[in-house]
């Protein structure tokens, strides 16, 4: 195809959000299309409304913001591209579980620093957490993060946390250490996703067919921007930087080793019917939370369910969700 009469993609990108090397890794179904750097999302956004665009790529953190910005000029979110790594990371010598006490940590997401500070039992891990600002420094600089690598190096602090791909972006090569959803993979800590991780959206004008592009897209990734944004809609806005947002598709064999090993009854029971049976649908796993300031209280749900009753599933979830908020107040200030 002529290059010059092929369809564009623009491509907008972040630090923490590289779909332009995202873009690139699935460069072999794209040979239809031409790829265009885009410098910010309105731009892009207007572009695609004129045109000049057939689709656009673009982080959902910034999509999120600028939801109201996309609605009036009637373009939408039809699919996502698969997640990589859709959670952050402790940069530091010391395991999360292991980290000293009065440790200093830099982190800007609030909760992940509840998350760090929570442990078994009631009283709150010591630990300083600071804001990169309070180094004069900014999480979304690539050479900032490489300043601070140099300041866990020089033993000035102990660590910072950032998303993961930050990491690779930013060119560091410090130790580094997942924070994940699975408590049985980290020592009984469980560190629920901060909501757009690794989530980037393919957005494009109202009719678009999004069955010619399923070949490049995700539909896991897809459904956690579905299940993120049905979450932010319905939860109260002072929530939003404080609420963890967990969504993965399994196979229930995997699920079901899992459970029975570390004895999860609620997801045995989820899986297997009381006649003992067990089907073969691709199952969903929702995890919604938001703790205290100092970590020692934990509100909570988690729903494991059929990924074809998802979208009917959903706003069950979000009314259970909101009834455990109403009833518990954890708004108090950090």
């Amino acid at each position: 195809m002529n290059e010059d009469s092929a369809d564009q993609i623009g491509i907008l990108s972040s630090l923490s959000h590289h779909c332009a090397a995202r873009i690139e890794a699935l460069s072999a179904h794209l040979t239809d299309f031409k790829i265009t750097n885009i410098d910010d999302l309105l731009q892009g956004c207007k572009e695609l409304d004129e045109g000049k665009l057939e689709l656009l790529v673009a982080p959902s953190d910034l999509v999120w913001a600028e939801r109201d910005m996309l609605a009036n000029k009637g373009l939408s979110i039809i699919t996502a591209l698969q997640r990589n790594h859709p959670f952050h990371i402790l940069v530091c010598n010391d395991d999360p579980w292991h980290l000293k006490a009065d440790a200093i940590v830099l982190c800007d997401h609030a909760l992940i620093r509840r998350q760090l500070q929570r442990r078994r039992g009631k009283i709150p891990r010591r630990l300083d957490l600071r804001s990169f600002s309070d180094f004069d420094l900014d999480s979304n600089s690539g050479e900032d993060l490489r300043k601070a690598e140099k300041l866990v190096a020089d033993g000035e602090i102990d660590g910072f946390v950032i998303p993961r791909g930050s990491y690779s972006l930013a060119g560091l090569n410090g130790r580094r250490h997942a924070l994940l959803a699975d408590a049985q993979e980290m020592a009984g800590i469980r560190f629920v996703p901060a909501p757009f991780v690794d989530l980037m959206l393919v957005i494009a004008r109202q009719g678009f067919p999004e069955h010619t592009i399923r070949s490049w897209t995700d539909n896991e990734a897809k459904n956690a921007w579905a299940v993120t944004k049905m979450v932010f809609e319905r939860t109260p806005v002072e929530y939003h930087d404080r609420i963890g947002i967990h969504y993965r598709q399994r196979q229930v064999g995997p699920m079901l080793e899992e459970a029975e090993k570390v004895k999860d009854l609620f997801v045995l029971e989820t899986l297997i019917d009381p006649e003992g049976e067990v089907d073969d649908l691709l199952r969903y796993e929702v995890i919604i939370e938001t703790l205290n300031p100092n970590g020692t209280r934990t509100t909570g749900i988690e729903r494991v369910g059929p990924v074809d009753k998802l979208e009917i599933d959903i706003h069950f979830i979000t009314n259970d969700w909101n009834s455990i908020l109403e009833g518990i107040p954890m708004l108090e200030e950090e």
